[in-house]
């Protein structure tokens, strides 16, 4: 009897511990075999569907290898006198030219000056035989030329959007007493300059506006006129001194504010037979290229000339 009872005993203890291991042992999951185990990771354990080729895929905040971009191009950007000369020399942003986005795909004129107000790209021009300029993504380090660009994309942006609107209405007398009105221009090409005594650069220009002035001056249907901050006493003083051919206005500063929306100085402007803005651009090179390229019909003399 006492055997008996041994043995039930012996198989009783057997199998709580068979049980016990059962459950408590085999049935926890491996974490090395499964991967997971109490919401921590795997070590050593690579998901090959996230890996990201660097090669392949580039990195998302750089500019795009182009074999179009200029080949001294960081030179350019090492400094900000680098790219001063490098933007007068090479960049127009009121050109007529091919925006390209920095994935290198043509996008609209709008957008691309949009961007560049943000100061974090800058124009490339790309080594072809078209205009075509490419946004290329600046560093922390470039800064200074982020904010020269946004400035100058700033001024191109609002004059972009001034083209194809109307020239508001005007009745103009000029220093010599002569009377210039919308009503007068109807029908004409008007090439406008906007100035101040004080402003450096749009006094500069006289000579190279003089010689503009000569060449069309035979035109019946081109007319100049230049509209100045100034008193009427006080540029006739100064023009004793300084020639400059264009009739000056005086008197115009919150005409060029307020009507025409002028944010640097000097603009010029191109306005069309039918009073409309055709173009509006910060320098005397940008207002020759325009010229150049929207001549009128009854100038074809000057169609293909290069100013």
């Amino acid at each position: 009897m006492k055997n008996i009872l041994t043995t039930i005993l012996t198989m009783g203890v057997t199998f709580c511990v068979t049980y016990y291991v059962l459950t408590n042992v085999i049935d926890k999951k491996d974490p090395i075999l499964d991967g997971i185990s109490n919401n921590q990771t795997t070590p050593n354990v690579v998901d090959n569907s996230t890996v990201i080729n660097t090669e392949e895929s580039g990195d998302s905040n750089a500019s795009p290898d182009n074999e179009m971009l200029p080949d001294d191009l960081d030179k350019f950007l090492e400094s900000y006198e680098n790219w001063k000369d490098y933007y007068q020399e090479n960049i127009n942003l009121s050109a007529d030219f091919i925006p390209i986005d920095i994935d290198g795909e043509e996008v609209e004129k709008e957008f691309f000056l949009t961007e560049l107000t943000s100061g974090d790209y800058a124009p490339v021009k790309l080594s072809s035989s078209d205009e075509m300029y490419q946004l290329y993504e600046l560093d922390e380090t470039q800064e200074q030329i982020g904010d020269s660009i946004k400035r100058s994309a700033n001024v191109a942006y609002t004059y972009f959007k001034k083209e194809g609107t109307k020239f508001p209405k005007f009745n103009f007398v000029d220093l010599n007493g002569t009377r210039f009105s919308s009503t007068s221009t109807a029908g004409k090409i008007l090439i406008i300059k906007l100035w101040f005594i004080n402003c450096k650069v749009c006094v500069e220009e006289f000579p190279e506006l003089n010689k503009l002035y000569d060449e069309y001056e035979a035109y019946e249907d081109v007319i100049f006129l230049s509209l100045a901050f100034d008193k009427a006493e006080k540029l006739k003083k100064f023009l004793t001194k300084k020639q400059f051919r264009y009739p000056v206005v005086a008197d115009q500063k919150v005409f060029m504010t307020d009507k025409i929306e002028a944010k640097q100085y000097p603009t010029h402007l191109i306005v069309d037979e039918d009073g409309n803005i055709e173009k509006m651009v910060s320098s005397f090179k940008q207002l020759k290229e325009a010229l150049n390229k929207i001549a009128s019909p009854d100038l074809t003399d000057f169609e293909n000339e290069s100013f």
